[in-house]
């Protein structure tokens, strides 16, 4: 699933308009294996639906318009989730659309502006009964927020503040979507690695794109102004040189932003495939650390902590980065989690990885964090499965179990726990350079 929601950001980064509409109705449709996937907006004084993105068969097709009464799609735009897994039309006899098109089974979620007004519909058609519902339901309702603000955009694109105001909303409403995303995909500790760098990149990504839009409405107020000076022939220089320098602001405040989100997107995507492709990579290990700890700004911002890297030596290892991507995120989280889950104001969260070479083939990285530390007992069976302080809070105790597996049996070294004076502190060190992993 994961790779799935990886697959569909990529097909639609840096996509726009009706390029974007037709790009993620085919990444859809290829995720979901329906027969028919199509968005549509609605015109309510009509009662009908107007397709704006339509694929059949893994095909864009024309748009059609077609009367919600009578359809399965008249209970989606009363702002309810439809599923019909099999006989539909024997449920809606009188749509006669569905069963000229053998459609037995029906997937259908509402699209929300930001005033939570139903303003559209993703659906999902099948010429045969369907199973498992659920993954397909639980995408659609991943990316309706992005869809329904591509819809939203094409109704209030000269306005500025309704523009910005309803795309953070969205934003953070797919924050929302995904963590609730995270929870049915997760079937351990060690897959919550990738699913906080999900959450995570959809966070971080909001602002840069939030202040793109931004400049993109003052270029369109700017470019229409100087439209209406030509045509009434009432252009003068100096509302030239305005128009000038206003664009010229535009565009770099909205390059440098654009180029921060593909940058952001771009570590996303490298370390959630290293995750889930395990191959040997000659990588700089400071470099891919820093990379990694990029993708989790916003769980770090969590509990306000400051988190450093420190790499005396210049190290370039044979190995496999999506297992230290594992390691971590699952380290940092312990920290956030158990570390600093006791709030002081006077007290600066700190979270330090060192790295520098043991040996001349051997790589050691102390983590260090300043939080509460570890009990007596918790410092004996840190590293067993399953033990953990905080199981009335939902804890597994898998975190760190999965650390000390990944470490020793993948990597080939060992980890151990520090005594130190504050907080809690971790050595481990493996090899510059592995052979294949043990399974």
């Amino acid at each position: 699933m994961l790779e799935k929601i990886r697959d569909i950001i990529e097909g639609v980064s840096n996509s726009y308009g009706e390029e974007f509409t037709n790009n993620i109705m085919l990444s859809l449709n290829k995720a979901i294996n329906a027969d028919y996937t199509f968005i549509a907006q609605l015109n309510e004084k009509q009662f009908t639906a107007q397709t704006i993105g339509l694929v059949a068969q893994g095909q864009l097709i024309p748009n059609i318009e077609y009367s919600l009464e009578n359809t399965p799609c008249a209970n989606v735009i009363e702002n309810t989730v439809c599923c019909y897994s099999k006989e539909v039309c024997k449920i809606f006899p009188k749509d006669q659309l569905l069963i000229d098109m053998h459609i037995q089974a029906y997937l259908g979620t509402p699209l929300h502006n930001s005033k939570q007004q139903v303003i559209g519909l993703i659906v999902a058609l099948y010429e045969q009964p369907i199973n498992d519902e659920d993954e397909a339901l639980a995408l659609f309702q991943v990316f309706s927020g992005r869809i329904a603000a591509e819809l939203e955009r094409r109704e209030h694109e000269n306005s500025l503040e309704q523009t910005v105001a309803s795309r953070t909303k969205e934003l953070s409403a797919t924050v929302k979507k995904m963590q609730i995303m995270q929870k049915q995909l997760i079937e351990s500790e060690k897959m919550a690695a990738l699913g906080d760098l999900v959450a995570g990149i959809s966070h971080e990504v909001n602002t840069p794109l939030g202040i793109a839009i931004t400049t993109h409405s003052i270029m369109h107020d700017e470019h229409k102004q100087l439209t209406k000076s030509l045509s009434d022939n009432t252009l003068s220089k100096k509302a030239m040189q305005h128009y000038q320098k206003a664009v010229e602001n535009a565009l770099n405040l909205q390059g440098e932003n654009l180029a921060r989100a593909k940058k952001l997107i771009e570590n996303f995507k490298e370390t959630a495939a290293d995750q889930h492709q395990l191959e040997i990579e000659m990588v700089n290990i400071s470099d891919y650390y820093h990379r990694v700890i990029s993708t989790l700004h916003s769980l770090i911002k969590t509990k306000k902590v400051t988190l450093s890297v420190d790499c005396y030596d210049d190290i370039e290892i044979a190995t496999y980065p999506g297992i230290h991507a594992q390691i971590i995120t699952n380290l940092i989280s312990n920290s956030i989690r158990h570390g600093f889950n006791q709030v002081n104001k006077n007290h600066e969260n700190q979270i330090k990885f060192t790295i520098n070479k043991a040996d001349e083939d051997i790589v050691q990285i102390i983590y260090q964090d300043n939080g509460i530390g570890l009990s007596e007992e918790a410092k004996t069976h840190v590293f067993e499965p399953f033990y953990t302080t905080a199981r009335d809070k939902g804890g597994v105790g898998l975190g760190m179990s999965i650390i000390y597996n990944l470490i020793n049996q993948k990597l080939d070294g060992n980890i151990t726990y520090k005594e130190t004076t504050e907080g809690a502190c971790f050595v481990y060190q493996f090899k510059t350079s592995q052979s294949a992993p043990t399974v």
